[in-house]
């Protein structure tokens, strides 16, 4: 019995000490985890703050070059007809948000549909301008008359109402 007594002292400390290692890397290895695990977060966070705030400039930006003053003089060339100008206005316009269709993903579903909505307010101005004139006059009547009506229309406030959504889209982001 003496030599197993002898044993078990030999034995148990070398064991107790294996236990205390393996404990301290297992808990070595879980905070390593999750050391890994923040900083992938963290660098996803950035990421998406950084492409959700690029988005928001997007529809700011679409939705002042969709502004009939700056659209108009924007688009305008010499020597066209109401006709050919009406369908350019139009072109420009659906181009401009297809061109931004993808920056829904980043935005809330308000501020989306306030930005199609305004977008939807500038085409149907367009064409309402459009029935007022003739197809063969000159663009340039047709261009003033689209910004002077719409900003005398209480419309032209959807515009500026789409811009604020997408700007506190912005401060939510921070």
């Amino acid at each position: 019995m003496n030599d197993f007594t002898q044993l078990v002292f030999f034995i148990a400390p070398a064991l107790l000490v294996a236990i205390s290692v393996y404990i301290v890397l297992q808990k070595m290895l879980r905070n390593d985890e999750a050391q890994r695990n923040y900083q992938l977060k963290k660098t996803s966070r950035q990421a998406t703050v950084t492409m959700r705030l690029q988005a928001c400039e997007r529809l700011i930006l679409f939705l002042e070059r969709i502004n009939p003053a700056s659209l108009v003089v924007r688009t305008h060339r010499q020597n066209m007809n109401c006709q050919d100008f009406h369908v350019l206005l139009l072109s420009s316009v659906r181009e401009e948000f297809e061109h931004n269709l993808s920056q829904q993903l980043y935005v809330s579903n308000d501020t989306w549909e306030t930005t199609k909505a305004a977008k939807e307010s500038v085409i149907m101005h367009i064409n309402e301008s459009a029935a007022k004139i003739h197809a063969e006059d000159s663009s340039l009547g047709f261009a003033r008359l689209i910004v002077e009506s719409y900003a005398a229309d209480g419309n032209s406030n959807l515009i500026q109402t789409a811009i604020n959504s997408v700007k506190n889209e912005a401060k939510k982001i921070f």
